[in-house]
């Protein structure tokens, strides 16, 4: 498996959880997601590198994202 920091798309460097920023690879920051009811950036990237119409990343903005996405197609 390839290192976590090999495929992160997240651009927050500077975040503590970033997977750069330690060995651990993405658990930490899913755990923090996971605790604040959010979804981390990536699933969200996955979808389109362009979040700036993202305004939270709880896991109703989440469905809301995707269904707009899949409305552009």
């Amino acid at each position: 498996m390839k290192p976590a920091n090999d495929f992160c798309t997240c651009e927050d460097f500077s975040c503590k959880l970033h997977p750069v920023n330690h060995t651990r690879g993405c658990d930490p920051c899913i755990e923090k997601n996971l605790k604040a009811g959010e979804i981390p950036s990536c699933f969200f990237r996955s979808l389109n590198p362009d979040l700036s119409e993202v305004k939270d990343f709880t896991t109703e903005d989440f469905v809301a994202f995707y269904l707009k996405q899949q409305n552009k197609t």
